[in-house]
């Protein structure tokens, strides 16, 4: 959507006043592939860390063609967040606190295999 003023796009005129800055983005990351060398068979199970800024608030955007389970952690390992069963929508907002790195755990149920889109968007300074 473009500003009648300038033309702009409205996210990036929001970005000036506050916005937010994106720390970690994936898409098409497959979940759940049959692997026999693997624990149960399945690669259902994906993590990944991303850095982030001391107190401030986090929003994980999620796609995906299967129902899908994300908890976000802290950096000693603690459940900051969590939410089963998302194909679309988004976890958040989840505060920083005193982390300078998170993690995102992503899961299916195994026999189930999910193509998931993850963007993960930080409060700007």
């Amino acid at each position: 959507m473009k500003t009648p003023i300038n033309g702009h796009g409205i996210l990036r005129t929001m970005a000036v006043f506050g916005g937010r800055e994106q720390v970690f983005s994936i898409e098409g990351l497959i979940i759940g592939e049959f692997d026999p060398s693997a624990d149960g068979f399945y690669r259902n199970v994906k993590t990944f860390s991303f850095k982030v800024k001391k107190r401030k608030t986090i929003r994980i955007d999620i796609r995906s063609d299967m129902p899908v389970d994300v908890a976000v952690a802290n950096e000693n390992g603690a459940n900051a967040s969590y939410k089963q069963a998302i194909k679309e929508g988004s976890v958040g907002p989840v505060p920083t606190g005193g982390n300078r790195e998170m993690g995102i755990i992503i899961g299916v149920y195994p026999g189930e295999k999910a193509t998931v889109s993850i963007e993960i968007w930080m409060a700007a300074s």
